[in-house]
């Protein structure tokens, strides 16, 4: 294999600095919602992410960096097509194929028993919008290295410019909030 400087400055930085990158290799990603009818939720069934964190002595001390990305149409809900069609349609999927979180900054760390509380910042983007966004996740580092964050994020629609979809000529309506619920583990690279 061909190395370049930049690529053996970049590894030997991340050594010496302690900072180690990290891949996603299981999540699970939820989108609930209600409307009038009925309560409702989409699946994920694709998410990309990576990150580089610090882990010193098998604890979490540090994230330097975290980007998500969810591809549109692999959001699929429980309600069947005609639904994931709103959903896409709502989201702008064909001008904005995904989602994505980057972090712009953490807020606090703190380990609490066998976890860390986790507050951050960063930047939403959903159909062209993009908004600063604090989220909180509670993070477990397991004895394999691997690292897990937990948590959920209730998010107004309207907020990024989506009109709440309709269906049935407008007499099934979802409301305006929804909630993100996920589970994302990561793996040193």
């Amino acid at each position: 294999m061909k190395w370049t400087f930049l690529s053996l400055f970049l590894i030997v930085g991340t050594i010496v600095s302690g900072q180690t990158s990290f891949l996603l290799t299981n999540f699970s990603l939820k989108v609930k919602g209600t409307s009038n009818l009925h309560n409702w939720e989409s699946t994920a069934n694709e998410v990309r992410a990576n990150g580089t964190f610090s882990i010193t002595a098998g604890s979490l001390t540090a994230i330097q960096a975290l980007y998500l990305e969810i591809p549109v149409k692999t959001i699929k809900s429980t309600k069947g097509s005609m639904m994931d069609n709103k959903t896409y349609d709502a989201l702008k999927a064909d001008a904005y194929q995904n989602i994505t979180f980057k972090l712009e900054k953490v807020l606090g760390l703190s380990k609490r028993g066998d976890a860390y509380d986790i507050n951050t910042v960063g930047n939403l983007s959903i159909a062209g919008t993009t908004l600063k966004t604090d989220l909180y996740v509670l993070g477990k580092v397991a004895s394999n290295g691997t690292i897990t964050f937990t948590g959920s994020k209730k998010i107004k629609m309207t907020d990024f410019k989506i009109n709440p979809p309709t269906a049935l000529m407008g007499t099934l309506t979802t409301g305006n909030e929804v909630e993100i619920v996920f589970q994302v583990t990561f793996k040193q690279i």
